[in-house]
C-alpha cells in the first residue's frame, strides 16, 4: 500500500433505516473500484458485507462490516452498519469511530425511524454528516420531496452536490454541480457512463445548488469570502474549494447530499471521487477527546505522538478466531516484535498481525497509522470500549461507546445438564462480541434473563450460540420481580418457646411495623428499654428481619418500604439464644405484616415510543390496554414521540407488538422508573398463581 499518511485516509459509516440500500451501495462501490468482478445482491446472499450465515439467511445486515478500498491515492475505510432497530448498537459504534456518517434516505420510503436515530447518534457524537438519497431508479422515487423533508426534520445545511437526471425508469444519470458536468448511464448495472453537458432544463437548478455550496464553503475563510464577493466564483480555485468545503463539512455547516442508484450502479463512481476529494481526513477532523483520570485530553492524529486506539467491535471468525476491530487515533505501530497494551486492563497483548478487512477477508499489513481502522486477531483481554496503546506510552483512555438500553428480555433455560454446564462460557463469549446484550441471574426470581434490542436480536443470538458452542436453550417469559409492602401500622408479638429436656428455647419480641415512603427500603429501630431484650440478642432480631423479609407472607415476594421497631420482649436466663430470638422474630414478622394491610407492588417502566404520525392513535390506544399512562407527546417532523409509563408485566413482548402495529417503523426505549401498587383484581391472580406454584413444588 506504499507510504500512507493520515491526510490520505477517509473513513465513513453507511447508516440508515433497514432496507434503504446501504449494503447494495457498498457492493456497488467495491465493483466500481475493481475489487469485485460482479455485484452481489442482498436477495441472493452473495454480497461482501453480509457474509455471516444469519445475514444471508435473513437478507438483512446484523453486524457492521468493514470494507477497505484504495482510490485516487486515498485509503477508504467503509463501515456498513445494520439499519434495523434490533442492532442499533452496531450503528452507534460505527458512527463513533468514523470521520463522516453517510445517512442513506430512500427516495421512495423517505425518512424513517432509524434515519432519525442515525441523525441523533451523529449529532450526539459531533460527527460530520453527508446524505445519500438512494433508489432513484425505483417507481415513485422523489428526490425533491426527500430533500425538503431532510431540511425540515434535520437541517437546512443539507446541500445537494449531485442532482438526479430523471427518476424511476427514466433515470439516466446525475449532475455534479461542483464540476458542472452531467454523467449519463445506461440502466444495465455496468457503471459505465459518458460525460456530457448539463441538460438545459436542469441548468438553473444546478447553478443554484453550486452557488449555495460555494457560499457555504467560502464562509469558512474571511479573506476568500471577501475575494468571492468582489470577483465572483472565478476567484475560488479548486484547491480553495476543497479546503474550505472540507472545513464546512467538519463543522456541519455543509452536509453534502449525494444521490443515485446502487443496484442500477448510477452515480457511484462520482460518489467515490467526491469522498476522495471532499470528505474530511483525520487531520481535517482534528483532535478527539480522551481522559487521563478525570482530566480531558485532546488527542491529535500525529504520527510522532504515542500510539493509541479504541476497540469498537469484537467478532468471532470461524477460521481466524477472535478479531478485535480498532480505530487508531494517534501514532503508528508495527506488528514486528511489538506488543499492544490494554490501558483499561493494564495488560500487554501479543500482536500476530494487523488485518485490512474487506468483509470476511483480510490482508496483513505490517504497520498501522493514525486514521486506520483494522482488525487484530486473537487478542485475549481486549473488549469493546477498551483503549489500546503501548506500555509506557499514553496513559489516557477514550470515553466508552454508548449502546442503547435493551428493550426485550427472555428467561433462558438449558435443555440438558450438559447445556447448563456450557452456559456460562457461551454467555461470556457472546457478551464480549455483542455489547447490545445484557445477562443477569435475577436474585429475586432466579431467572437467567437475557436482554437485547428485540426478538429478532435474541433469536439470532441463540441461533449463533447453538451453532458455535453446541448449546441448546429454551426461552420463556421472565417472571416479574414483584414486591410486597404494607399500608398501615401494626404491632405483633412473636414468642418462641420450646422445652424438650435439658436447655430449652425461649425468645419473645414485640415489633411495631409501619409503612415508609415508596423506595425508602427497610429501617430497623431499637426502642427497647430496661433490658427487656438483652443487647446481645438485638442483632439477631435485626438479622432475622433481613432474612425473612426476602420472602413475604402475602405471596413470597420481598417485603420493602417499611420500618420495624423492636419495642419490647422478654428472655430466659438459660434458654434464650440468638436462634430463639430469630425464630421469635419470624413469628412476629409474618403476623405483623399480614395485620398491616399488605399489598403487592410491581415495577413501572418509563417508555418512549418513536413512530410515524399515522400510528399515533394505535400506539396510544395500545398503552391504555396495557394499564399504561400517557405522559406526553412530542413532534419531530413526521415522527412523533409518545412518552408513557406502563407496568413491566405488560411490556415483555412489546417489541414484537410495536413492530407489527407499525409495519416495522416504530422503535422504543424503556427503563425502570419505580414500583407502585398492583390493582386488586390483578394482584389476586398473581398471588393465587404463586400459591399454586408453591403447592405444586411442595
Amino acid at each position: 500500500m506504499g507510504v500512507r499518511k493520515p491526510e490520505d485516509t477517509r473513513s465513513f459509516a453507511l447508516v440508515a433505516h433497514g432496507g434503504a440500500g446501504k449494503t447494495s451501495l457498498a457492493e456497488a462501490m467495491l465493483f466500481d473500484n475493481g475489487q469485485v468482478t460482479r455485484m452481489g445482491s442482498v436477495q441472493t446472499g452473495n454480497t461482501v458485507s453480509d457474509f455471516q450465515p444469519e445475514e444471508q439467511k435473513r437478507q438483512i445486515s446484523i453486524s457492521t462490516s468493514l470494507l477497505t478500498m484504495e482510490r485516487n491515492g486515498k485509503t477508504f475505510f467503509v463501515l456498513d452498519a445494520p439499519g434495523y432497530a434490533d442492532f442499533a448498537g452496531e450503528m452507534s459504534a460505527a458512527i463513533r469511530v468514523a470521520d463522516t456518517a453517510v445517512i442513506l434516505v430512500s427516495s421512495v420510503g423517505g425518512i424513517e425511524v432509524q434515519t432519525g436515530r442515525a441523525w441523533e447518534y451523529a449529532g450526539n457524537q459531533g460527527v460530520p454528516v453527508a446524505f445519500y438519497i438512494s433508489k432513484m431508479d425505483r417507481e415513485n422515487a422523489d428526490f425533491d420531496k426527500v430533500l425538503a423533508d431532510i431540511h425540515e426534520q434535520f437541517s437546512p445545511n443539507a446541500l445537494p452536490v449531485f442532482l438526479p437526471i430523471g427518476s424511476a425508469d427514466k433515470l439516466s444519470g446525475i449532475v455534479d454541480v461542483l464540476k458542472g458536468k452531467a454523467y449519463k448511464y445506461p440502466l444495465d448495472g455496468s457503471g459505465k457512463f459518458t460525460e456530457e453537458p448539463i441538460p438545459a432544463d436542469m441548468a438553473d437548478a444546478a447553478k443554484a445548488a453550486r452557488e449555495a455550496l460555494l457560499e457555504a464553503a467560502v464562509e469558512m475563510d474571511d479573506a476568500l469570502m471577501e475575494k468571492y464577493l468582489d470577483e465572483g466564483e472565478g476567484a475560488v480555485s479548486e484547491a480553495d474549494l476543497a479546503r474550505t468545503l472540507k472545513m464546512a463539512i467538519v463543522s456541519r455547516r455543509v452536509m453534502p447530499v449525494l444521490t443515485g442508484s446502487a443496484t442500477a450502479n448510477v452515480g457511484v463512481p462520482q460518489m467515490l471521487d467526491f469522498v476522495a476529494d471532499y470528505f474530511p481526513s483525520p487531520v481535517d477532523v482534528g483532535s478527539v477527546e480522551a481522559y487521563e483520570g478525570e482530566k480531558a485530553v485532546e488527542v491529535k492524529p500525529n504520527l510522532d505522538d504515542p500510539f493509541s486506539a479504541l476497540c469498537f467491535k469484537v467478532m468471532v471468525d470461524p477460521y481466524v478466531g477472535k478479531l478485535s476491530f480498532i480505530r487508531v487515533y494517534s501514532g503508528r505501530l508495527s506488528s514486528d516484535g511489538n506488543n499492544i497494551y490494554n490501558v483499561k486492563k493494564g495488560e500487554d497483548e501479543r500482536i500476530s498481525s494487523f488485518k485490512m478487512m474487506c468483509g470476511k477477508d483480510g490482508s496483513d499489513v505490517k504497520e498501522v497509522i493514525a486514521g486506520d481502522i483494522v482488525a487484530i486477531p486473537k487478542l485475549q483481554s481486549t473488549k469493546v470500549g477498551h483503549t489500546l496503546g503501548t506500555k509506557g506510552g499514553a496513559p489516557y483512555q477514550y470515553a466508552k461507546i454508548e449502546y442503547p438500553a435493551p428493550v426485550y428480555s427472555v428467561a433462558i433455560v438449558a435443555k440438558t445438564r450438559a447445556d447448563e454446564d456450557k452456559l456460562g462460557t457461551a454467555i461470556s463469549k457472546t457478551l464480549d462480541e455483542d455489547r447490545g446484550l445484557t445477562f443477569e441471574k435475577n436474585p429475586e426470581t432466579h431467572d437467567n434473563v437475557l436482554s437485547g434490542m428485540g426478538d429478532l436480536h435474541i433469536d439470532i443470538v441463540l441461533s449463533r450460540m447453538k451453532e458455535r458452542y453446541g448449546i441448546d436453550l429454551e426461552t420463556q417469559t421472565p417472571q416479574v420481580p414483584y414486591r410486597e409492602t404494607i399500608r398501615k401500622m401494626a404491632e405483633a408479638q412473636g414468642k418462641h418457646k420450646k422445652q424438650s429436656g435439658g436447655h430449652g428455647q425461649y425468645g419473645d419480641v414485640y415489633v411495631r411495623y409501619s409503612p415508609l415512603e415508596r423506595g425508602a427500603g427497610f429501617e430497623f429501630v431499637d426502642s427497647v428499654v430496661g433490658g427487656a431484650v438483652p443487647r446481645n440478642f438485638i442483632p439477631a432480631v435485626e438479622k432475622g428481619l433481613h432474612e425473612y423479609m426476602s420472602e413475604g407472607p402475602l405471596a413470597g415476594f420481598p417485603v420493602v418500604d417499611f420500618r420495624a421497631e423492636l419495642y419490647d420482649g422478654s428472655y430466659h436466663d438459660v434458654d434464650s439464644s440468638e436462634m430463639s430470638f430469630k425464630l421469635a422474630t419470624r413469628l412476629s414478622f409474618r403476623k405483623g405484616i399480614m395485620d398491616a394491610s399488605p399489598v403487592l407492588l410491581e415495577p413501572i417502566m418509563n417508555v418512549e415510543v418513536t413512530v410515524p404520525e399515522q400510528f399515533m392513535g394505535d400506539v396510544m390506544g395500545d398503552f391504555n390496554s396495557r394499564r399504561g399512562r400517557i405522559m406526553g407527546t412530542e413532534g419531530h417532523g413526521k415522527l412523533q414521540v409518545v412518552k408513557a409509563q406502563a407496568p413491566m408485566a405488560e411490556m415483555f413482548r412489546y417489541a414484537i407488538v410495536l413492530r407489527s402495529m407499525t409495519s416495522g417503523e416504530g422503535s422504543f426505549v424503556m427503563q425502570y422508573s419505580h414500583y407502585e401498587e398492583v390493582p386488586a383484581d390483578i394482584a389476586k391472580k398473581v398471588i393465587a398463581a404463586h400459591k399454586k406454584e408453591d403447592a405444586e413444588e411442595n
